[in-house]
């Protein structure tokens, strides 16, 4: 640099001068030597050859005072070869770098790029211009050129390659992770193609900075990793990175394993070779993991036919994951066999987690034995009475509160309905799906403004309180009487399916017919059994699910096809859960022996990335569960799911049909009334002319 050379306005903070300059050092890569040569020396008559060799000696040793003399001396005289020549100015520049000398550097740069402009093309050159640009206090033109380098796109791809690779290790200096990440991911999506070998050096070459890298800056990087972008460039290197780290502990194996089973199945890695690279040594050294997973269901008893169905989903999902490499032991435990608690307390502790129970009571046993502390219990209902959730076992199945917020977010949400009521069975579990409801409805500026309950046992009294609930009288209802005039325009019936067929016609006996009839994922069991349904009292009629049979997601496809590979039929939503069960816990797995409720939500955080068979389910920060669950409508067969458009339009279709009924017979009747008094009072002319226009009206229609 010349003396009126102006420096940088913005001075580097020193972490980044440092990171520059390592990244630098990290990234010199060897390059083939060009064969020495063979002119004799015009001045002394000593072979170049033997000083060049000298030069090379001293260089390679380390010895960089005695390698810039000896280089210095070489283009002094000339007669050097042009391969010899442009090594022999690399090679003074990067001598008087390790001299302390960072102007002669880059006059020794200068005097290359101009006598081999191509050498402007190679890393050797630029690491060591940039280098000197650095040590002479010029940091900004340092940055400005690499940066220039990077998003040239006329340059080579192995000069812009590594490129990207300082500038991502100089904003790491500075703690700017996501612009590095954002300069990696474009790098690589530009990376040349159709051939993977440009994105597999780039994966090299990061996997080797990441190696350079300190462990709390790694450790960063591993934090901020996006949970959908995980199995991405460069997310998917910088795992690779950390299961090579943890393997340098025993135990910390399963772990390294679980992340570098994950990378192989899913990752997007160009070279292949990187993974094996890590895994095989490990692999060597320590084995296969023992860990695994165990579901208590049950395989006998009045519940066993679910029981296997949850356990043949499980083993789908298991030899899905041995044909990928991976390994997932499932212990298999029966609830409704005699002494079931001491099995689960003889459970391995390398047992990660167990799935299951189905059955509250079962629940509630292992919480008295103090079981529930030795793994995650993930239990397959709708709620954990007298455990708490998030803290004493985590639920894997839909809730209540899923459910009523799936359909009120279609009826108050995308319908638009404000007005609805709610007629229930005069039960608790009855009043649990009211008040969830309730608060649903309202947290989207809706209202209750009816709500009924009926006798459970006694179908009789049902009709009876339909009519409540419209506000008729059922003893005087007669033909001609008006539609009643509720207000509420949707109607929530949280029973089973057999009660709603028996409740849904009474509301069209008593001539309503407009509601959105809302139940519950009860119905689906119930109609899966029931061909004979009369569906046109259920046209308007919605319910929650979380399987769906033709589901396009990809793991429901997978599920499909290994259920029909193997021969077992179409999978339903408890096979799916046991699918889903396996999915879920190689993500969560493995954890520590001294795993905490905390370390189990964190973990559960990256639950997003399951290929869930059934709809998607999420945990808080708090480990409480929620499913984004399907929506349906009765359909012959079974089950179709909603199309709110269309729902939309047929809801409105039948308000217009029934208001129009609704005043033919309010015109219907009124000429009725006015005939009886035209015959009381023929010469009355108000009537006359009032049943003259009626009769028009009607004639006109």
């Amino acid at each position: 640099m010349t003396p009126d050379t102006p420096r940088a306005s913005r001075p580097l903070p020193r972490a980044a001068l440092c990171g520059l300059l390592l990244a630098l050092a990290l990234l010199a890569g060897c390059v083939a030597k060009p064969p020495l040569a063979r002119t004799p020396d015009a001045q002394s008559g000593v072979p170049v050859r033997d000083v060049e060799a000298r030069a090379a000696q001293a260089f390679e040793a380390g010895d960089h005072a005695t390698s810039q003399t000896l280089y210095s001396r070489l283009l002094e005289r000339g007669g050097l070869a042009p391969e010899s020549e442009a090594l022999a100015w690399q090679r003074l520049a990067d001598s008087a770098l390790a001299q302390g000398q960072p102007d002669t550097a880059l006059q020794a740069l200068r005097s290359l790029v101009r006598l081999h402009p191509r050498a402007a093309d190679g890393w050797d050159y630029n690491r060591a211009l940039i280098e000197a640009l650095v040590r002479s206090g010029q940091p900004e033109q340092a940055r400005a050129h690499l940066h220039g380098l990077l998003h040239d796109a006329a340059r080579p791809w192995d000069l812009r390659l590594r490129a990207g690779l300082s500038v991502a290790r100089d904003l790491w200096a500075e703690r700017r992770y996501e612009d590095a990440m954002r300069v990696l991911e474009r790098l690589y999506a530009d990376s040349p193609e159709p051939s993977p070998v440009p994105r597999g050096q780039f994966e090299a070459g990061l996997l080797a900075e990441l190696q350079g890298l300190d462990d709390a800056t790694l450790a960063d990087l591993v934090r901020l990793t996006p949970v959908q972008s995980q199995w991405n460039f460069p997310y998917t290197i910088i795992r690779l990175e950390q299961a090579r780290r943890l393997g340098l502990q025993e135990k910390n194996w399963p772990t390294a394993w679980h992340i570098l089973s994950g990378i192989s199945r899913k990752g997007e890695v160009a070279d292949k070779t990187l993974v094996g690279g890590v895994l095989t040594p490990l692999r060597s050294r320590f084995g296969m993991p023992s860990g695994g997973v165990a579901l208590a269901l049950p395989l006998s008893g009045p519940f066993a036919e679910i029981g296997w169905k949850v356990l043949r989903g499980a083993g789908a999902a298991q030899w899905d994951l041995l044909a990928h490499g991976g390994q997932m032991n499932v212990q298999v435990i029966n609830t409704d066999a005699p002494g079931w608690l001491d099995e689960v307390a003889a459970l391995p502790d390398d047992c990660a987690l167990m799935g299951g129970p189905l059955q509250l009571d079962r629940l509630h046993e292992l919480r008295g034995r103090a079981l529930l502390g030795r793994r995650p219990v993930f239990a397959f209902l709708p709620r954990l009475e007298g455990a708490q959730e998030g803290r004493d076992a985590w639920r894997l199945f839909s809730s209540v509160e899923d459910q009523v917020r799936a359909l009120a977010n279609l009826s108050a949400g995308t319908l638009g309905i404000r007005r609805h009521a709610v007629l229930a069975p005069d039960e608790a579990f009855g009043q649990r799906y009211v008040q969830a409801f309730a608060q649903e409805a309202a947290a989207r500026q809706a209202e209750i403004t009816a709500t009924g309950t009926y006798p459970g046992a006694d179908p009789t009294r049902w009709g009876a309180a339909v009519a409540a609930l419209l506000g008729v009288d059922p003893r005087a209802h007669k033909d001609g009487r008006l539609p009643p005039d509720p207000g509420f325009r949707a109607v929530f019936l949280p029973d089973g399916w057999a009660q709603a067929r028996v409740l849904a016609p009474q509301f069209f006996f008593y001539d309503e017919d407009r509601l959105l009839l809302l139940g519950p994922a009860l119905w689906a069991q119930g109609l899966e059994q029931d061909p004979g349904v009369e569906l046109n009292y259920f046209r308007l009629a919605v319910f929650p699910g979380a399987w769906w049979a033709d589901n396009p997601a990809p793991g429901a496809q997978a599920l499909r096809e290994a259920m029909r590979a193997d021969g077992l039929g179409a999978p339903d939503l408890w096979v799916a859960l046991g699918h889903d069960f396996i999915q879920l816990a190689q993500v969560v797995a493995p954890l520590p022996a001294s795993w905490t409720p905390r370390m189990v939500n964190d973990a559960l955080a990256g639950a997003a990335e399951v290929p869930w068979s059934m709809a998607p389910m999420r945990w808080d920060e708090a480990g409480l569960a929620s499913q984004e669950l399907f929506l349906f409508q009765p359909a012959p067969g079974g089950a179709a799911p909603v199309d709110p458009a269309q729902l939309a339009a047929r809801l409105e279709r039948v308000r217009v049909r029934h208001d129009e009924r609704a005043s033919s017979l309010r015109r219907k009747n009124e000429i009725e009334a006015l005939r009886r008094m035209q015959k009381a009072d023929p010469e009355n002319q108000q009537v006359n002319q009032r049943l003259h226009d009626l009769l028009q009206e009607r004639d006109a229609q």
